[in-house]
């Protein structure tokens, strides 16, 4: 009964139809082959929209989609330029099972018999991606692997058709190295925390740098100026500029002191540690080290600028270790709007003599030796001391004479 009710409703829209036909445009001349213009599949969340092609001559009288058990009917309009349109909703897909067919009939001016057009469409239930986007607004999404190797496994993220993703930073560690960026699996280096735009599956791996120390000798002599000594005092070091921008050797430390006690020589080391890169960036141009002044009390600081230079240019490398030698060279000053600006002196350097193998800096001690006070004139508490010690003693020989007096008196009588 519900198979033989349906199509009496289809016959009775098919007559209304023939009563309001719709007006009909040239296909071919002569032809009378209706055509349906639309996908031959549907994603389940899209609307299916298609168009009809119409010869001259040929007028729509229904247009009905369903299966062989259930149907409805479609409304055809048509737009300024005379296309004639339908749409037929993806909330009706559920009365299908997996697919349902479009058929159109009209009738040819001056024939008895009527023209049909058929089509099939298949409803998917997933997502059918047309240039990374379905008709129903989903965008296609790609799976993006982050793989740690053996010891921390894989993460995943998901990136989305026409939208840039935001790499991880540092997310994976490895003893006496550090992760520096992304390499993908066509060789393509990415930043820690860069952006991915390509619209394709991908995995990353890391790229590791390994972290190195280089350290430079340097003697620090302590002389002095006069009978003073000095006590424990200690003397820094630090990188007072480079011919590369400082956020190139951002991660390197640098450290470089020596504790002195007195007149004499004392050998103390600068370490340089970090990524090789970053060291590489810091020194294959040239980086220049300076005494820091502490502004102690009675030392004249030695303001010598030394140069330090790799020996060779030596490429960015992966491999498990990285072989550094730093030259110490002689150094230029220039006086700009912002201070001092160093360099290495080229014209200076003999590249066929032997470097100088340390740096090195002499301190002096001026501070006066600590005397004790001796009696001056001028001073008021000096002299009233030695006026009470000239009163006792008067005192001291008016007494005598006094004892003496009396004495002689008493034999007197």
């Amino acid at each position: 009964m519900m198979k033989k009710k349906t199509f009496s409703i289809l016959l009775c829209l098919s007559m209304v139809l023939m009563l309001f036909p719709l007006k009909s445009f040239a296909n071919e001349p002569g032809s009378t082959d209706i055509t349906i213009n639309g996908p031959d599949e549907i994603c389940s969340e899209q609307d299916y929209e298609f168009t009809v092609t119409v010869p001259d001559g040929v007028t729509i009288v229904s247009a009905n989609y369903g299966n062989d058990f259930i149907g409805n009917s479609v409304l055809l309009t048509q737009n300024e330029e005379g296309v004639l349109r339908g749409v037929i909703s993806a909330s009706d897909y559920n009365m299908f099972e997996g697919s349902f067919t479009l058929t159109l009939s009209g009738t040819v001016e001056g024939q008895s018999t009527g023209v049909f057009a058929y089509k099939t469409v298949t409803i998917q239930s997933h997502h059918i991606f047309v240039d990374g986007e379905c008709g129903c607004g989903a965008k296609q999404q790609y799976i993006v692997n982050y793989d740690g190797g053996a010891d921390y496994g894989l993460l995943d993220a998901i990136k989305t058709y026409g939208e840039d993703l935001t790499l991880l930073g540092e997310t994976f560690f490895r003893k006496g190295y550090v992760q520096v960026g992304w390499q993908d699996e066509n060789g393509v280096i990415y930043d820690l925390g860069g952006l991915y735009t390509m619209d394709e599956d991908m995995t990353f791996y890391p790229v590791w740098d390994e972290i190195v120390t280089l350290s430079v000798p340097f003697t620090t002599t302590v002389t002095l100026g006069d009978a003073g000594v000095p006590g424990e005092t200690t003397f820094d070091l630090a990188i007072v500029g480079a011919n590369a921008r400082e956020e190139s050797y951002k991660d390197v430390t640098v450290l470089g002191s020596v504790t002195t006690n007195g007149a004499g020589n004392y050998q103390g080391t600068l370490s340089m540690t970090g990524p090789s890169q970053q060291i590489w960036n810091m020194l294959s141009e040239g980086a220049f080290v300076q005494q820091i002044n502490g502004g102690e009390d009675g030392w004249t600081y030695d303001d010598t600028v030394w140069g330090l230079l790799l020996s060779e240019i030596a490429g960015y490398s992966n491999a498990d270790s990285v072989d550094y030698t730093v030259l110490i060279l002689p150094v230029v000053s220039k006086k700009t709007d912002d201070g001092v600006r160093y360099d290495i002196d080229w014209e200076a350097i003999d590249w066929d003599a032997e470097f100088a193998e340390e740096m090195r800096f002499e301190n002096v001690y001026t501070a006066q030796a600590n005397k004790p006070d001796s009696p001056q004139t001028g001073d008021n508490s000096n002299l009233a001391l030695w006026f009470v010690v000239l009163v006792v003693s008067t005192l001291g020989v008016i007494g005598t004479g006094m004892y003496s007096k009396r004495k002689r008196s008493s034999l007197e009588k």
